[in-house]
């Protein structure tokens, strides 16, 4: 804390930079080519290369100032367990999916007769897999 900060404005200030940190980063490897293809999306970054290589430059320039307020505040790098970004993202997952079926869909306009049939068990399925798959990151579960 560097006798500046009290323990809520540490971990505040801890939280932000964090955050931004994982989008600068992230930004990044978007700027550096990475592109992201799953079933049903596709990202790419139309941007021209100057633009590419000036972006770098400041988040370059970013993560260094981040860094030396880091040091400053002493804001130590906190290790973060992913299974609980997996379960909140599959629990996030499991309420989309519910507002996705059809009799949901109909706040959008009229819901085809069959519509339904069609989607709703898959629908059903999924957000029963994503449940299952929240309940997996506890370590008592099998």
């Amino acid at each position: 804390m560097n006798g500046f900060l009290n323990s809520a404005q540490a971990r505040s200030l801890h939280i932000t930079l964090q955050m931004l940190e994982e989008r600068l980063r992230r930004a990044d490897a978007w700027l550096a080519g990475t592109e992201e293809s799953g079933l049903v999306y596709h990202r790419t970054l139309a941007l021209p290369p100057e633009n590419r290589a000036a972006a770098r430059i400041a988040i370059s320039e970013a993560l260094e100032t981040l860094s030396s307020l880091a040091e400053t505040f002493a804001v130590g790098c906190k290790e973060e367990d992913l299974v609980n970004h997996i379960r909140a993202d599959m629990s996030a997952s499991w309420t989309d999916l519910c507002d996705t079926r059809s009799e949901k869909l109909q706040r959008y306009g009229e819901v085809h007769p069959a519509l339904a049939e069609l989607l709703d068990p898959d629908i059903e399925r999924l957000a029963a897999l994503a449940l299952r798959i929240a309940a997996l990151m506890n370590a008592d579960t099998k």
